[in-house]
């Protein structure tokens, strides 16, 4: 029971800050995603780091690892976000923006996830 509130506790975490990081980026980019993309982008790198840190090195223990890795990661990353905003990227045929939204979340998010894993 008490992984399953450290979850829960990790999710409302991951999700208040993701939530945050889209009404700040909205401030300045109200037409594109920045908030959604930055946030997957902020969680990639993450999870290469704290997998790292957390599963090989041996760092965090469960349920505390679980916690921060599907919590806490789970609710900053956001994939139902991502595919409504792709949708609606192209459905407004921005094809330039969506390119370049795909790129961001999926190449750069890859990138930025071994790049923790490297670090870490």
């Amino acid at each position: 029971m008490k992984v399953f509130l450290l979850v829960f506790l990790g999710s409302g975490i991951g999700g208040t800050l993701r939530f945050s990081i889209s009404r700040i980026a909205a401030k300045f980019y109200p037409t594109f995603p920045f908030g959604t993309l930055v946030s997957n982008l902020l969680g990639m790198f993450l999870i290469g780091l704290f997998t790292l840190w957390f599963i090989d090195k041996n760092m965090l223990v469960s349920p505390y690892r679980e916690m921060v890795l599907v919590g806490f990661l789970g609710g900053l990353t956001t994939f139902s976000s991502f595919g409504f905003e792709t949708y609606t990227l192209f459905v407004q045929n921005r094809m330039l923006d969506l390119s370049f939204y795909l790129l961001g979340n999926i190449v750069i998010g890859f990138a930025l996830l071994l790049l923790g894993r490297y670090l870490g």
